[in-house]
């Protein structure tokens, strides 16, 4: 039985070739986007799952609350509450610590290689499941001088040795190299591992040895590091939670006396994180040696444009098989009259549907490893082919296939086996009712695709005015990298002193870090956290930043390496009275006095998403600005990077330079938001082409069903144009249905996007007329097509093949 329906199935399909293709290209297209998508979806939700432990493992998480009532979401935890809440609480059986180490380097003969170091307790190889392939698990990191290195390490330094036992020189920064035996090997991380590393050294080699540089890094108020606790199977994380409540204020309460805490006014409260949780939680991010951190509005975006484009991709088959219905009435009132029952007829149906969706499977399959690395460039995944060949894909796979075969082929299949015999043979049925149920269905196709294509241009035209906007600061040809920090002091000086002699290199200059932030007190009034930067006299002539009143920082005056600042318009519109010269305005940070000898105009330094804020630069003069920029000249970008890279590697032998130009540096604040319109671009395209593709079939159907009509018209006289015009006005009508609907949809999808940057485009009514007469035109191509080509028919053909 099963074998006659195929039988019949497939005869259907070679009958009607145009439509079988249409849908046939329709469904490969959704399914690749679908399974494309899934990978993403299945990658996302598959992180750290390999650990068998993870249901008991939780990250120590917390919200700081400061004086003014705002609360900070924290991943990162500092050095003592792993230890502290253990000892405390019985329902917590162990914890592991990770600090991620810096520009590490391991030597081998006269060269470096940068690898990925974490630092990280003894219990790491226990309480994770990271696979152990030589050592042991339990003492690999509890003597100071050994190292656990990846499956990758080993074959990289050691070649075929057996690893064990042998020598490693690790360092940091270009630092002394320091001998570390290999204690054990592990199996590299899997891509979807959150803790992701080269080597494991001990967590005792960041615990300083100094008594008081101790009791500074054991403060609870440091937060620097992830901590991990594993909890016994029976307890109850919201009692764990409530218990750590009151050790959690009497260690701050030491915290705060140690650091004559009279002045900190802000509280914390620690929680858990499920660790199977961390990698979506868009609240508490993993930072500090954590990688790949998502956000659980990724896979849930996604799967909503999968099922978008899925939904379209089957409305064809669907619009399809309703068209030809009139033509296969005879076919189903034969089949009752034989004795058919409507079971039967509506298993015929569906098993087209089902041979289609398979038919359609094997070139998606093909299409999808096609596209994958550039979908995997596109979402910033390292998906895999081999990803496919996975237990859990082929059987992700089989369920697609069953839901879309059932999804496009259900309701026909109810359709047609309703059928009347009688109505059928003597072919008085009626179209109506299926006719304006495909109607709508083009019209919801239509809906979708207008939302993305209004949605395509808004996301353009909003990036075109980031890149294209005056940002206040010179970016263009200059590439910014940072020194070592622990020879900031000896080689900054003498290495910007050669780059500047370089015949291709402007001006160099040099900074701290990007985002450091502390309190000050003006006239008496204490300010919320402020950006502040080290900088040499040259830094802010070389971005380029206009002084509004003032001078710029010097070294020629004597008290600008002491107490001057310079600060941006927002800092003195903020914290300087309006009728109060900000030159005279007294500013304290803890007990050092300072004033303000310049103010700049404002610039767009953050993301256009910020508001821009109050800014304090400082004359370095404690060896912090470590990161150059260096202007070069344009057009000669090649030669100025090599004659840079000579300059240092002779000052930096062992580190690699990591360099980046400050146009991409800016524009990496936006790099979801640019990947999202990348992923928006890509789905829209798919969208417009089914949807198309459902258009040309129903066209094509149109036009076989008015053969004659044609015909009789041009015997009358009627001309090329109107005979497409005929054919055309009524597929027009829908598309422009559809797009006066799709309208206010895009507007308020839209302009909710938009709302997350304080600097942005206003929607122009001139978006929605060009995007309009795009799917208009797009349309009338498809469309048009078949009405000239029947058009051009001669009549005396078309009338006698009637």
């Amino acid at each position: 039985m099963i074998r006659n329906y195929l039988k019949i199935a497939f005869r259907n399909l070679l009958q009607n070739k145009v439509y079988s293709l249409v849908s046939l290209l329709s469904l490969t297209l959704g399914l690749t986007v679908v399974i494309l998508i899934s990978l993403y979806v299945k990658d996302d939700l598959s992180f750290d799952k390999f650990h068998t432990n993870g249901k008991q493992i939780y990250r120590l998480v917390q919200d700081v609350k400061n004086g003014g009532g705002a609360i900070n979401k924290m991943g990162n935890t500092g050095i003592p509450q792993g230890p502290a809440f253990k000892a405390e609480l019985p329902e917590i059986t162990d914890f592991c610590r990770f600090k991620n180490g810096w520009n590490t380097l391991v030597q081998k003969d006269n060269n470096a290689f940068k690898e990925t170091l974490m630092y990280a307790d003894p219990s790491v190889l226990t309480m994770f499941s990271f696979d152990v392939l030589s050592g042991d698990a339990k003492s690999a990191l509890k003597g100071m001088n050994g190292v656990v290195i990846t499956q990758k390490i080993a074959e990289k330094y050691f070649k075929n040795e057996e690893p064990l036992g042998k020598v490693l020189n690790i360092g940091d920064e270009g630092a002394d190299f320091k001998p570390f035996v290999v204690t054990a090997v592990v199996k590299s991380p899997p891509l979807n591992s959150s803790i992701q590393f080269d080597l494991l050294l001990s967590f005792q080699h960041i615990i300083p040895t100094d008594p008081a540089q101790r009791i500074n890094q054991e403060n609870w108020f440091n937060a620097s590091l992830n901590t991990f606790v594993l909890l016994n199977p029976q307890a109850e994380v919201a009692q764990v939670e409530k218990k750590m409540m009151p050790i959690t204020a009497k260690y701050v309460g030491e915290s705060q006396k140690q650091s004559q805490g009279s002045a900190i006014k802000f509280s914390t409260k620690f929680s858990l994180q499920p660790f199977y949780r961390m990698h979506l939680d868009p609240e508490y991010y993993a930072t500090n040696g954590m990688e790949y951190w998502s956000n659980e509005k990724y896979p849930q975006m996604l799967s909503g444009l999968a099922l978008l484009i899925l939904i379209i991709a089957c409305i064809n088959y669907v619009n399809l098989t309703l068209a030809r219905s009139l033509k296969r009435s005879k076919e189903i009132g034969i089949r009752k009259t034989t004795g058919g029952t409507k079971s039967q007829l509506i298993t015929q149906f569906l098993s087209e549907s089902f041979l289609l969706t398979l038919l359609a499977a094997l070139p998606s399959i093909l299409l999808t490893n096609l596209l994958l690395p550039s979908f995997s460039e596109l979402t910033n995944k390292q998906l895999d082919a081999s990803l496919l060949l996975e237990s859990s894909s082929i059987l992700m796979l089989i369920a697609l296939l069953i839901l879309v075969a059932f999804l496009s082929g259900f309701y026909p299949a109810l359709v047609l086996s309703n059928f009347q015999p009688i109505e059928s043979l003597k072919g008085q049925l009626k179209f109506n009712n299926r006719n304006t149920f495909g109607k709508a269905l083009v019209v919801f196709q239509f809906v979708l695709a207008g939302v993305m294509i209004i949605g395509t241009i808004i996301a353009y035209q909003q990036f075109q005015y980031i890149s294209d906007a005056k940002l206040g600061y010179k970016t263009d040809n200059i590439l910014r990298f940072w020194l070592p920090w622990e020879q900031i002091s000896k080689i900054a000086t003498p290495m910007k002193n050669e780059l500047a002699a370089l015949p291709l290199v402007k001006k160099v200059s040099s900074k701290s870090g990007d985002w450091n932030s502390t309190k000050y007190e003006v006239n008496g009034r204490k300010t919320d956290y402020i950006y502040y930067e080290h900088i040499d006299e040259n830094h802010l002539q070389l971005l380029q930043i206009p002084l509004v009143s003032g001078r710029y920082l010097s070294s020629k005056y004597s008290l600008d390496t002491v107490s001057s600042l310079v600060v941006n318009e927002a800092f003195v519109r903020e914290y300087v009275a309006k009728n109060q010269n900000p030159y005279e305005a007294n500013i304290k940070q803890g007990d050092e006095n300072s004033h303000i000898v310049g103010i700049v105009k404002d610039f767009h330094y953050d993301s256009f998403k910020e508001k821009i804020k109050p800014i304090v630069w400082i004359l370095d003069k404690q060896a912090q600005a470590g990161c150059l920029h260096i202007e070069i000249a344009k057009g000669h970008e090649a030669e100025a990077l090599a004659s840079i890279k000579k300059v240092y590697k002779k000052f930096v032998p062992y580190l690699p330079i990591e360099y980046q130009f400050l146009d991409d540096f800016r524009m990496n604040k936006y790099v979801d938001d640019l990947r999202w319109q990348k992923v928006l671009n890509f789905t829209s395209i798919i969208a417009i082409l089914i949807a198309c593709l459902g258009l040309f079939g129903m066209a094509t159907f149109n036009t076989e069903n008015r053969t004659k009509e044609i015909g009789i018209r041009k015997v009358l006289g009627a001309s090329v144009v109107s005979i497409v015009n005929l054919l055309s006005k009524d597929f027009l009508k829908l598309v422009l249905i559809a797009f006066i609907i799709a309208c206010p949809f895009a507007y308020y999808l839209a302009d909710t996007w938009l709302q997350d940057f304080v600097y942005r485009i206003n929607i122009e009514w001139w978006v929605f007329v060009l995007a309009g007469f795009v799917v208009i035109v797009i349309a009338l191509l498809t469309v048009g097509y078949q009405g000239i080509k029947a058009a051009l028919m001669n009549p005396v053909k078309s009338l006698k093949s009637e």
